[in-house]
């Protein structure tokens, strides 16, 4: 059976996390039961593991194909560590504990396991034989039903009085009803991949960006997972009614769900970069185990839901980021592979995905059982106090993880524009066309290992208090969607190109001197320029700070920019320079340049106030885009004043191609050295004056 494409289908199932809330269940019961709510989440997690490991081992041509050697590896080396600690555990609690009630809870967390595969089954079959929806449910429904009587009657034989039965069994519906949550999208059993599948999925493993992506997709995974495990565990020790908790659990994870989708949806609209926006996310799942560990040592419970409820936001966002990037992650795989993938693609996403919750919450279990066999001989009054007292020890995994996730977000190459740019090229390729330039450019960050460093834009938000600007002539500009467009600034010394790229609302790529992007060459030309007065003991000092650390921080930055170097003084490299900028404009860049000659100036520097003369070869740009495309790009004048603090946008002009180059290039130096005067409140008169003086 083809499988359907929905939008965010395999990223969606991050959030559907009703296995958690029959693990919550049978901590419930086994409090109920023997006063010891740990060891029932505990039985439950390593029952659900075994299974899901069973499932693996049946069909191991279908899991190798699925999963990588090494998280096979690292799945059967945990398992193996939970197996001897579960031995030791089963070993322990026993000689304490009335056997009626311990074989009763473990029937109780074993109708709680199978209820789900049971269903899963049913529901595989239904949808292998075309089944509609509605039917699908009814089967579901009477899966969850046929587990009633025996639990019924192996409770109704116990002591416990007949309201804590018919609790326990309430109970038991309502978790298998959040569980359909999980279970509602049903989908083909997996199949070893044929040959032809095989090279497809060698050849995706090859793009950079997947793999970025996937790493990070895992690291929330599991991170949700051991952080949901963890708050559900407090909640089961810290409250006392059973559907109390369970509605306590389910308010703090869909109301912070909800408020997460609103923001995103709201503030945080579909115009703004995934990858902030998966970063705030992260942060906030930080925040919120921070402030989860804090509240937990302190007396109030109320705010470690407050926590939890912080957790679920981050986590939330982070999920809600990656389903709205879903779409964007199938282009990154056409792309690299060349073509679009097949269902396997959705397939593997997805046993990835429940592979990584799986580890998770068994990374969660080994906590719980730790906890379980070191006060085996000493159980405790106050399950609260000894899970706030370990608590610390079982978020650590869960901080590691997020910390993870958050150095692969900041490697992962794609910004808002790049995606864009995706898109565009799919389009183009689905009419039959192609955009060489786009293609190239796009291969190098998407198919490479070429890094996009968000570290810049880290130092940009660390800046921008300090260079706080307004913007000024905003609507002046029109760009268009096709054509990009050319921005013309004053220098300013180095004061114009640093609030450029801090505040204008636009993405560009600079011209810089090639200088600035050698290590080597801008430690020359600051120690024997800028610094060339220092004298006497602190001279070496000063030069050994710009060369080791200095110069290589500048060179990163102009490289993460990416900068397109410019050769002043070698008319043959000068041609690289135009060739980059026609390519890059082609892909869909705009450019930003500062054409001031400071040679023109008495002291031959830039001038702080005021703009010089210009150098006229950057016009050239227009007559070469025009020439290899056929469209005319604008020239857009800005002006940077510092004393002011604004950035001004002048009135723009286009390239025109039926005036003689000679000519266009004249014009277009006057008219845009003219309004940038303009915009600035200086008049040319006045400016000569001074000159001359």
């Amino acid at each position: 059976m083809e499988q359907k494409k929905s939008t965010g289908g395999s990223y969606r199932s991050l959030m559907t996390i009703g296995n958690l809330y029959s693990f919550l269940y049978c901590m419930m019961a086994s409090n109920v039961l023997l006063s010891m709510p740990i060891l029932g989440g505990a039985l439950f997690l390593a029952g659900q593991s075994a299974v899901m490991f069973s499932q693996l081992q049946v069909n191991k041509a279908v899991s190798a194909d699925y999963l990588p050697k090494g998280l096979r590896r690292l799945g059967t080396a945990l398992l193996i560590l939970v197996f001897i600690l579960l031995l030791a555990l089963m070993m322990i609690y026993p000689i304490g504990l009335e056997n009626a009630d311990f074989w009763r809870l473990a029937g109780l967390v074993l109708c709680t396991i199978l209820r789900p595969s049971v269903t899963r089954y049913v529901l595989e079959r239904g949808a292998l034989k075309g089944k509609k929806s509605i039917p699908l449910i009814g089967r579901a429904a009477l899966v969850h039903l046929a587990f009633l009587p025996p639990l019924m009657l192996m409770l109704l034989w116990s002591p416990l009085s007949r309201y804590v039965v018919w609790t326990l069994l309430g109970a038991f519906m309502v978790s298998g009803m959040l569980e359909c949550f999980s279970l509602g999208r049903a989908c083909s059993r997996l199949q070893p991949w044929t040959d032809e599948e095989k090279q497809e999925m060698q050849a995706l493993r090859g793009v950079h960006a997947y793999r970025i992506f996937q790493n990070v997709t895992l690291m929330v995974a599991a991170a949700l997972q051991i952080t949901m495990v963890i708050a559900y565990t407090y909640i089961a020790v810290s409250a006392q009614a059973m559907i109390v908790c369970m509605a306590i659990a389910l308010l703090c994870t869909y109301a912070a769900y909800w408020v997460a989708g609103a923001l995103l949806k709201g503030p945080l609209s579909k115009d703004s970069d995934p990858n902030v926006l998966l970063m705030l996310g992260l942060v906030l799942f930080l925040y919120g185990l921070l402030l989860f560990i804090r509240c937990l040592k302190g007396p109030s419970p109320v705010m470690a839901y407050v926590a939890l409820g912080f957790c679920t936001m981050g986590s939330t966002a982070c999920v809600r980021v990656l389903v709205r990037m879903e779409d964007d992650i199938r282009r990154v795989a056409a792309f690299g592979i060349g073509h679009a993938p097949s269902n396997i693609f959705d397939q593997m996403q997805q046993v990835r995905i429940d592979f990584a919750t799986l580890m998770g919450q068994m990374v969660g279990l080994l906590g719980l059982v730790l906890i379980c066999v070191f006060t085996a001989n000493d159980f405790p009054d106050d399950w609260e106090t000894l899970f706030r007292s370990a608590s610390p020890l079982l978020t650590l995994p869960a901080l590691a993880l997020v910390a993870a996730a958050v150095l692969f977000a900041i490697l992962f190459p794609l910004t808002k524009e790049h995606l864009g740019k995706l898109r565009r090229y799919m389009e183009l390729r689905k009419q039959g066309k192609d955009n060489p330039a786009l293609h190239a450019q796009l291969e190098e960050v998407v198919v490479r290992r070429s890094l996009k460093h968000y570290g810049v834009k880290l130092i940009i938000l660390i800046l921008r208090p300090l260079y706080f600007h307004r913007i000024r002539g905003k609507e002046n500009i029109q760009l268009d969607a096709d054509i990009p467009c050319v921005f013309v600034c004053n220098h300013g010394e180095i004061y114009g190109p640093i609030v450029t790229n801090l505040y204008v609302p636009f993405s560009f790529r600079p011209w810089v001197t090639y200088e600035m992007m050698d290590r080597k060459a801008i430690a020359d030309r600051v120690c024997n320029g800028t610094l060339q007065n220092i004298k006497g003991p602190f001279k070496p000092v000063v030069h050994f700070i710009v060369d080791k650390i200095a110069a290589p921080f500048l060179a990163w930055i102009m490289k993460s920019v990416e900068s397109i170097p410019v050769y002043h003084d070698n008319p043959r490299k000068l041609m690289q320079t135009f060739r980059a900028t026609t390519a890059a404009m082609e892909a869909g860049d705009n450019i930003l340049l500062f054409p001031e000659n400071a040679d023109t100036s008495a002291d031959h520097r830039y001038q702080r106030e005021g703009v010089s003369e210009f150098f006229t070869g950057f016009t050239m740009i227009g007559q070469l885009y025009c020439n290899k495309t056929g469209k005319c790009p604008q020239f857009i004048p800005l002006y940077a004043d510092k004393h002011k603090r604004t950035i001004t946008f002048g009135v723009p002009t286009r390239y025109n191609p039926d005036i003689p180059a000679n000519d266009e290039k004249e014009r277009l130096c006057t008219y845009l050295r003219n309004e940038m005067l303009r915009v600035a409140g200086i008049k040319e008169e006045k400016k000569q004056e001074t000159d001359a003086e």
